[in-house]
């Protein structure tokens, strides 16, 4: 960052204008060039805006030396959250903020900002990580160029978990550009989770191809399973029901001897969306209720109480989908995830045989579907589109039938 970027970054801290920081010092226009880092300021000049703006004058120099330090604790923090090291990452991060808290260089609030972020995704702390991202993107233009790829990730990442899955793909795909190949791998797997949440499957099947390969070569099993059980997944999706199956057995044969839990309970649940797609709900119960006894994580453990509980209403057990469906409600709370809170409630409609009334077209209409829309979710938009449609019919409101049916044709 040149002299100019941090005179502009104090200028917009103290709420001035540039004709109020040009005036009685140069033209206004002037200081825009040297804002725009076309021309230098004078040394005299710099001493009276370093003045105007509070600050000495070295806290406008260029500090190639925290530049540099901010470089490798940038490349520090970032291995060791890729490594899972949580508590090494957040003792690192503290260590050094409290450690430059006397500092003003933009560059050092950039990377505080950012890697707070990361952190509080890391973390799955919602509030901060939104509040956290408002601050990185008024931050954008001070970004040190080294910061951009983890600027263009993390942001990648919130809004993957938090929020518009289409600015989620813009993001990662800069980071494509701009990551260097020894990490490459780790934005394929990314870009085709995000391909895959969007319902662009063959997209997302040829970046975890890419992933893969890669993750192989370095000898990353835990990863080679991530992709193959995403590589599953799509497979179910296109409907290829037989391949996706025999790629969820063949994970199962390497990893349960290790007793890897976390990758058991994530195979049965899988192989029970399977059997559900073969209309085999007794397998699919089966399945989800194995990968359950596995599950440790609350958020895990909602999630395949979401599709146990669509089960069990799908062959009319409506006591036992009552049974998962107040367990999984409950732990959605308890962790603040709208997703899922959403989903519960409208089985929660389907199960008091609701999804006639009028109240049922308000919440998809009003809440569910406008939610999953923002998030660009195809799959669950589809979905709720597909209720509306039925309710729609029921009513023999033919015209609404068949607005909400264009959209997904």
């Amino acid at each position: 960052m040149g002299i100019g970027s941090k005179i502009r970054y104090f200028r917009n801290k103290n709420n001035l204008t540039q004709k109020e920081l040009a005036l009685g010092v140069c033209a206004t226009s002037y200081l825009s060039k040297i804002e725009n880092e076309i021309v230098e300021p004078s040394d005299e000049m710099l001493d009276i805006f370093s003045s105007k703006l509070g600050l000495k004058t070295t806290d406008l120099k260029l500090e190639v030396d925290l530049h540099h330090q901010l470089q490798l604790k940038a490349l520090e923090l970032h291995r060791a959250i890729r490594n899972g090291c949580n508590e090494s990452a957040i003792i690192l991060y503290n260590d050094f903020i409290a450690k430059n808290r006397m500092m003003i260089d933009p560059a050092l609030q950039v990377f505080k900002v950012l890697f707070g972020l990361r952190i509080a995704l890391m973390k799955k702390e919602r509030e901060e990580a939104c509040e956290l991202y408002e601050e990185t993107a008024k931050l954008q233009e001070y970004l040190p160029e080294m910061m951009k790829p983890y600027y263009n990730r993390y942001g990648g990442l919130f809004h993957y978990m938090y929020g518009s899955l289409t600015k989620s793909l813009i993001l990662y795909k800069e980071a494509e550009k701009l990551v260097p190949q020894s990490e490459i791998e780790d934005v394929y797997y990314q870009l085709a989770l995000v391909h895959h949440l969007l319902g662009e499957y063959s997209m997302s099947t040829f970046y975890e191809e890419k992933a893969l390969e890669l993750f192989a070569r370095k000898m990353d099993y835990e990863q080679c399973v991530n992709c193959q059980l995403l590589l599953g997944i799509n497979y179910r999706k296109i409907g290829n029901l037989e391949r996706a199956k025999g790629t969820y057995l063949s994970i199962l044969e390497k990893v349960v001897p290790s007793h890897n839990q976390e990758v058991i309970s994530k195979v049965y649940h899988n192989l029970g969306l399977v059997c559900s797609d073969e209309g085999k709900s007794s397998e699919a119960i089966m399945a989800f209720e194995t990968s359950l006894g596995y599950r440790d994580d609350d958020r895990a453990r909602m999630k395949t109480c979401y599709s146990i509980s669509k089960e069990f209403l799908r062959i009319g057990n409506d006591s036992s989908a009552t049974e998962y469906v107040n367990l999984g409600e409950e732990i959605a709370e308890s962790v603040k995830d709208e997703e899922h809170i959403i989903k519960f409630q409208v089985l929660r409609y389907k199960l008091e045989k609701l999804e006639h009334d009028p109240i049922f077209e308000f919440y998809i209409t009003t809440v569910a579907l406008p939610y999953f829309e923002e998030r660009s979710d195809q799959q669950m938009i589809k979905e709720y589109i597909h209720e509306l449609v039925a309710y729609f019919e029921e009513c023999r409101q033919y015209k609404s039938a068949l607005k909400y049916l264009k959209k997904i044709l």
